[in-house]
């Protein structure tokens, strides 16, 4: 596997993490854009599990040269926020119409 391939695997794993993590945060009440950097929460809670995969994640994914900044990883989400958002039953299928027009 080619270095390229493994920092786009594990980023993708970074961000995968990190969408859970900011997920948990808002269910429990919290402002996600605030405090998913700096948070403390109590130890083995879920947010402390949640927080901790993160930052492992994160960590692996520098040791492969594949550093986002927290601007980034803020923005990431915000963007996947907007996206689901626009597509709440999930993304967009090009397939749909066709299927729609057999079954007619």
């Amino acid at each position: 596997m080619s270095n390229a391939t493994e920092r786009g695997r594990l980023g993708d794993a970074l961000m995968a993490e990190f969408a859970e993590y900011a997920t948990a945060l808002n269910l429990a009440g919290h402002d996600w854009a605030s405090v998913w950097a700096t948070g403390t929460w109590p130890e083995r809670s879920e947010l402390w599990w949640r927080q901790g995969r993160f930052f492992l994640a994160r960590s692996l994914t520098a040791m492969a040269n594949h550093v986002f900044t927290d601007a980034e990883i803020t923005q990431f989400y915000r963007e996947r926020l907007a996206y689901l958002a626009m597509f709440p039953d999930g993304p967009p299928s090009l397939t749909t119409p066709l299927t729609e027009r057999k079954n007619r």
